[in-house]
């Protein structure tokens, strides 16, 4: 069983550990695909980031959940 659905929605932290609030905050990211254990592809929902880099490759440990 995996922990997040398919096209649910989630927190991605990609540093939870940063100096900076700004890098800390968690971003808004949607899921795509679950691909592996405890891996999934998500879409980043930020306008500052390039299209290239808002889908991403993901550990579970690096999201949670908006509920």
């Amino acid at each position: 069983m995996h922990k997040y659905r398919i096209d649910e929605w989630v927190l991605y932290n990609q540093f939870p550990d940063a100096n900076t609030e700004r890098l800390r905050r968690g971003k808004r990211a949607v899921i795509l695909d679950h691909i592996g254990a405890n891996r999934y592809v998500i879409y980043v929902d930020d306008p500052d980031l390039d299209e290239k880099w808002r889908i991403k490759k993901v550990n579970e440990a690096e999201l949670e959940s908006t509920n």
